[in-house]
């Protein structure tokens, strides 16, 4: 039986979905703050300019006829009511689905995005295309009968559109459940000629661009499903059509747990690969903790020898009379207790491949010598050998460590030095890093995702603000230490200031009172041994927005996310009228 469908009309939905632009006088991520307000107050933003009518009006049925629980995790519930396979008509279509030729399934994978199939009420009934998406939730998502409804995952292109019977899309922070955040949504739904629902076809991608060929490739699969189109029995007619659809490949980044790179990230990784190209050393710099190794997993997935292996050495624990062994390794009988065949180094080991010295800057003059003879020759003699090896290797090395402070001071040889530095990379502290943000929550989901009741975790939000408002001197090995002690010692199910570590809250409040001189002098924070409550982070968070707002209520009350109104009630509550200007 042939399926009429009814199409929408999708060049005014895409305008609207996609062009409602921002004003040059309020430049800030509307769908961010308006998500963190409606977090914090249980309540959907009333600024008609943060988010589209869609988006509150999506927001308002999760809160108030779902009762879906806010946090930064959402109670997320796989099972539902769902008919287990679907009626008839959709279990035509997903035959339909399966019986499209390979263009479609690479078109998938090149672009990278998913594409699913559900029933009218929200049960997944396929997916096509590669899983890209590594979390445990995305994976979970994509189990057959997962239920995809707004009732169960909250506002998304797919169950929205099946509640409405229209085209719709969300991007990031425009979900209701946050663990959707790093994706954007479409959903069509497929009508009869009644204008019942049959099921929704969707997409689902992990970038935010390109989102009218989105729309457009849904569109014309919704025409191929029409079964009296040849199109369906054709790759090459299938071939020619997508041609047409201007959707840009995927840009993947290397296979690690992270679900993308920022920009300044990515640009330190292609810096790295062009450095390879050219065997160029490369030596990353940076304080302990903001993930040089991690860097180095990076640039080696990358680059030309991702298919080589990576050798890393300590350089500040090799003993002193195991230092040429352990590099050049040794052969049978060399001295008293060595293996009957031999050992490899660590060189011969790293051939073809990359060698990362870590810390570098710790490393004795001994082994600096014997390092740097290598280095100019890429030849080494094993102990006990008589003939030299040649190596091809990509010397990384890492520091912690000013090393011409430490070729000043005599503790660095000058000319190993700048043997090692053939172009230097620099990793910013966690506290500097553009994306501190999205790295903290990152984290967090991935965290989470590790424990056996993660969907009954909630997180209380003021404990995500003294997180994201940390300076992590220890960086990003401090911050994992952190989020994994507070959620496996945590008292119960939801996670308050209580919960987190004592010398974590203590360091934070250390911090305030030294880059705020009023604050500490202010009676909530002046009492000897009391520490910092969340009210004192309130007036210290208005006062500083303030400051910055050169006193401009309007501009301050949109940087703290609230309205005008509260700000002013706050203000006076706090004693803060006169300092408004200053």
């Amino acid at each position: 039986m042939d399926i009429a469908l009814r199409l929408p009309e999708t060049a005014k939905i895409v305008q609207e979905t996609f062009l409602y632009k921002r004003t040059l006088e309020f430049e800030v991520d509307r769908p961010v703050q308006a998500w963190r307000w409606m977090n914090q107050t249980r309540s959907v933003p009333d600024q008609s300019d943060w988010v589209r009518p869609e988006v509150a009006e999506a927001w308002r049925r999760c809160l108030e006829d779902y009762q879906l629980p806010l946090g930064n995790f959402a109670n997320w519930q796989r099972s539902g009511q769902g008919v287990v396979g679907g009626d008839a008509q959709s279990r035509q279509i997903a035959e339909s689905l399966a019986d499209l030729g390979h263009q479609f399934h690479v078109f998938l994978k090149e672009a990278g995005v998913m594409l699913v199939l559900t029933a009218a009420d929200g049960a997944l009934l396929q997916a096509l295309g590669e899983n890209p998406f590594p979390s445990p939730f995305m994976r979970n998502l994509y189990e057959q009968n997962s239920r995809w409804s707004e009732a169960v995952l909250g506002n998304n292109g797919i169950g929205s559109a099946a509640l409405l019977k229209r085209p719709v899309a969300f991007q990031g922070m425009e979900h209701f459940l946050s663990l959707l955040h790093p994706f954007s949504t479409v959903g069509y739904p497929l009508l009869d000629d009644s204008g019942e629902l049959l099921a929704v076809i969707g997409l689902v991608a992990d970038r935010q661009e390109s989102m009218n060929s989105l729309f457009a490739f849904l569109h014309l699969l919704c025409v191929v499903l029409n079964t009296n189109l040849p199109l369906t029995r054709s790759p090459a007619a299938q071939a020619r059509v997508l041609e047409k659809i201007p959707f840009k490949l995927a840009k993947r980044p290397p296979q690690t747990e992270e679900p993308a790179m920022s920009e300044q990230l990515a640009a330190l990784v292609d810096k790295a690969v062009k450095l390879q190209q050219y065997k160029i050393p490369i030596l990353i710099t940076g304080e302990s903790g903001v993930g040089k190794d991690h860097f180095v997993n990076l640039l080696k997935h990358a680059g030309p020898r991702r298919e080589q292996p990576l050798i890393a050495i300590n350089c500040a624990s090799i003993p002193h009379d195991l230092i040429e062994s352990e590099l050049f390794g040794y052969e049978a009988g060399s001295f008293t207790g060595a293996r009957s065949g031999g050992k490899p180094g660590k060189f011969l080991l790293a051939d073809g491949g990359i060698l990362f010295l870590d810390e570098i800057g710790d490393m004795s003059l001994d082994l600096q010598s014997t390092l740097l003879r290598v280095l100019e020759t890429s030849e080494f003699t094993p102990v006990g050998g008589a003939k030299p090896i040649r190596v091809d290797v990509q010397i990384v090395a890492a520091t912690n460590v000013p090393l011409l402070d430490a070729v000043e001071a005599g503790r660095f040889r000058r000319d190993l030095y700048y043997r090692l530095n053939g172009a230097q990379i620099h990793l910013p502290p966690l506290r500097e890093r553009q994306d501190k943000q999205a790295i903290i929550h990152h984290i967090l989901q991935r965290e989470l995702a590790k424990m056996p009741n993660a969907q009954a975790i909630g997180i209380c939000p003021s404990v995500i603000a003294l997180i994201e408002q940390h300076p992590w001197p220890g960086n990003i090995r401090q911050l994992i230490n952190v989020i994994r002690a507070t959620l496996y010692t945590a008292g119960g199910n939801f996670i308050t200031r209580e919960d987190l570590p004592v010398d974590f809250v203590a360091e934070l409040a250390k911090t305030a009172r030294e880059s705020e001189p009023e604050l500490e002098a202010s009676p909530r924070a002046s009492q000897p041994g009391r520490a910092m409550t969340l009210e004192d982070w309130e007036l210290y968070g208005i006062k500083t927005t303030l400051r910055a707002c050169a006193g401009n209520i309007s501009q301050a009350a949109k940087a703290l996310g609230i309205t005008r109104t509260t700000l002013y009630k706050k203000i006076d509550r706090f004693g803060l009228s006169r300092m408004a200007s200053e």
